[in-house]
């Protein structure tokens, strides 16, 4: 009895043709926010600037508007390329 065979048929990427790409993509990874502002949870300084790659507090600060805009002061120095502050 004679057993029926099927053709190998090419994978689909072998059917498509080889499209190169105009642009590599970066080898770096995107900058992502360095600092943040979390609630301390203290009854003298609600509001604290943590930096995430040593999870230390930079800052204390009493209003949320001077953290937040200290954060950002920060986060915009990492992106540019500045060291960060120490305080």
């Amino acid at each position: 009895m004679a057993t029926p065979t099927l053709a190998k048929y090419p994978s689909p990427h072998q059917l498509l043709p080889r499209i190169a790409r105009p642009f590599a993509p970066p080898s770096y990874p995107k900058p992502q926010s360095e600092f943040l502002v979390f609630p301390s949870g203290q009854a003298e300084y609600h509001w604290h600037i943590v930096a995430l790659a040593g999870h230390r507090t930079i800052s204390r600060h009493k209003s949320l508007t001077f953290a937040l805009k200290k954060c950002i002061r920060l986060n915009k120095k990492r992106c540019k390329g500045a060291r960060n502050e120490t305080n």
